[in-house]
């Protein structure tokens, strides 16, 4: 269940042309390209250093089903990491955008509202490197 979440948010980010400029990407980017802004899991396929930023790793969090065996309450967490506080916060606001209040889909994949929860700077211990973290609650059907 979480691999197609992480595989619909990621999709919805790459969809977002702002969002990706801001990655030095664009919609139509090598997937050898995209690989290198985007990790799915907490810790990076890359080095993360001042030469490899922006990217942004995307990782579910610790969820419950609802009362309703078929919904799982889920969350997904997104740390962004760029050369300054102000850069990793750009990333976050256009995620937020693209994000927050909307259903999460991909081709035969879908969920209820995804909503943030909990956004914050963080500390990443890399010279030149300041990270910001975002977690989003969602809630999809459970699948088989």
């Amino acid at each position: 269940m979480s691999v197609k979440l992480l595989d619909a948010v990621q999709h919805a980010l790459k969809s977002d042309k702002e969002l990706m400029e801001l990655l030095k990407l664009d919609v139509v980017s090598p997937p050898k390209e995209v690989v290198m802004r985007f990790t799915k899991g907490m810790e990076p396929e890359i080095t993360i250093s001042n030469e490899t930023v922006p990217h942004i790793c995307q990782y579910v969090m610790p969820g419950r089903f609802s009362s309703n065996q078929l919904v799982f309450e889920g969350k997904f967490c997104l740390d962004f990491y760029a050369g300054t506080g102000y850069a990793a916060k750009e990333l976050f606001e256009r995620a937020f955008r693209v994000l927050h209040d909307k259903r999460i889909t991909m081709p035969g994949w879908a969920t209820y509202l995804c909503v943030l929860t909990y956004d914050a700077d963080f500390a990443t211990g890399i010279q030149g490197v300041k990270g910001y973290k975002a977690i989003f609650d969602v809630d999809y059907l459970r699948m088989n």
